[in-house]
């Protein structure tokens, strides 16, 4: 019993820890607003990558709310967080599928628009 009670001593830091690093990351990907950044812009995306970020995207800490789209290239973004994948090199977020596509396989006739500022993710 006394060994049962020293081991749950040694996990129990632990797994607060685990829960405050867990807590602080998930922190640091939701956005909070009290009102809307961007009252011109209609529709964000919440979270364009349910789980895993799929075979055309990798894991970035903070990647942004500002991915490049078929449509846009921002020239700078806002500081959020965002969502924590990123579309792999020669791959663009594409809003309407929500996932990353290859450039070339963008809607033919779209000409990418390089803009100050485009939001897709909120």
């Amino acid at each position: 019993m006394a060994r049962l009670l020293f081991s749950l001593s040694l996990l129990l830091p632990a797994a607060l820890f685990m829960k405050m690093v867990m807590v602080t990351s998930f922190d640091e990907t939701v956005l909070h607003h009290k009102v809307d950044p961007d009252p011109d812009r209609e529709k964000y995306i919440w979270n364009p990558f349910p789980g895993l970020c799929g075979e055309n995207a990798t894991v970035k800490r903070c990647a942004g709310v500002c991915p490049e789209t078929c449509a846009f290239k921002s020239q700078k973004c806002v500081s959020f967080c965002g969502v924590n994948c990123v579309c792999k090199p020669g791959y663009v977020f594409e809003e309407n599928l929500e996932l990353c596509i290859l450039r070339t396989e963008c809607p033919k006739g779209l000409r990418q628009q390089v803009v100050e500022t485009h939001r897709v993710f909120q």
